[in-house]
């Protein structure tokens, strides 16, 4: 499988969906596999669970499921790594930063 670049915004219609799309926020990758030619991804959020004695017990609870092909994935992959680079250029005022970046 060769590496493809992300869709071009004028190669891909979008549709944007408003608040129907759920936003999935997660601090680590749980767990990963394939089935039946499809990629599986385990997503899991950090939680603190407070006990009777004061103190904080760690947990990680699912927060999400990703289940795509191959291509979808790679697609995926290289969206992420471009997002990582954009991150490692130096930043400019601390009103960009709030803002954020876009491709």
């Amino acid at each position: 499988m060769t590496d493809q670049p992300p869709a071009k915004p004028s190669d891909l219609i979008y549709e944007d969906t408003g608040a129907a799309a759920p936003l999935v926020y997660f601090d680590i990758v749980g767990a990963y596999g394939t089935m039946n030619g499809a990629v599986e991804v385990e997503l899991a959020t950090r939680i603190l669970v407070p006990k009777p004695d004061g103190s904080t017990e760690v947990k990680f609870i699912s927060s999400g499921r990703l289940r795509c092909s191959a291509n979808a994935a790679a697609n995926l992959r290289n969206s992420l790594d471009a997002a990582l680079k954009m991150l490692e250029q130096p930043q400019g005022s601390a009103a960009t930063i709030a803002v954020g970046k876009l491709n």
